[in-house]
């Protein structure tokens, strides 16, 4: 008897077709600013622009660099040295900006290169414990045997609606 619903129960595996989960995939940007290297998603960038002026505003926190005009559109260029803990608080010297995609915001980060994209299943971010939105890191990536910090665009629009009080 027990042999018997062994048998039938191997028959219905073999008969069952076999169900294959796809990983949802995420692309990440990574990037340098100085010698460090970053990441964002790539979703989260709606450009990579190189050779524009920034315009210098008056009265701002230091690390607000000034506005670029993309297509008639300005937009806030953030130095992030200061922001995540660098020594080296300049600004990166080669003109190339990330832009960010935003509903509300038109923002964008001063950074030294773009070095490449990666594919990677949506679970690999490795996030940081009791992370808040004010939090310049989402957490890690790894890729290539090396952990890369991932930048948290909001974290940049927070502290500037922070400090120019307009939250």
């Amino acid at each position: 008897m027990n042999e018997e619903i062994i048998e039938q129960i191997a028959r219905e595996k073999k008969d069952s077709p076999e169900v294959i989960v796809e990983k949802k995939m995420v692309t990440w940007l990574i990037f340098s600013i100085g010698e460090k290297k970053y990441a964002v998603k790539s979703g989260d960038v709606l450009e990579i622009i190189r050779d524009l002026s920034v315009y210098k505003l008056p009265f701002m926190p230091s690390y607000i660099e000034g506005v670029l005009n993309r297509r008639g559109d300005p937009f806030t260029v953030i130095n992030p040295r200061p922001l995540i803990g660098d020594k080296d608080v300049t600004p990166p010297s080669v003109p190339l900006f990330l832009i960010f995609k935003r509903n509300d915001d038109q923002l964008s980060i001063h950074i030294s290169d773009i070095l490449f994209f990666a594919e990677m299943e949506e679970d690999a971010l490795n996030q940081i414990p009791e992370k808040n939105e004010e939090g310049f890191y989402l957490g890690t990536i790894t890729t290539n045997g090396e952990e890369i910090p991932v930048l948290n665009p909001n974290a940049f629009e927070l502290l500037i609606r922070k400090d120019l009080g307009s939250l």
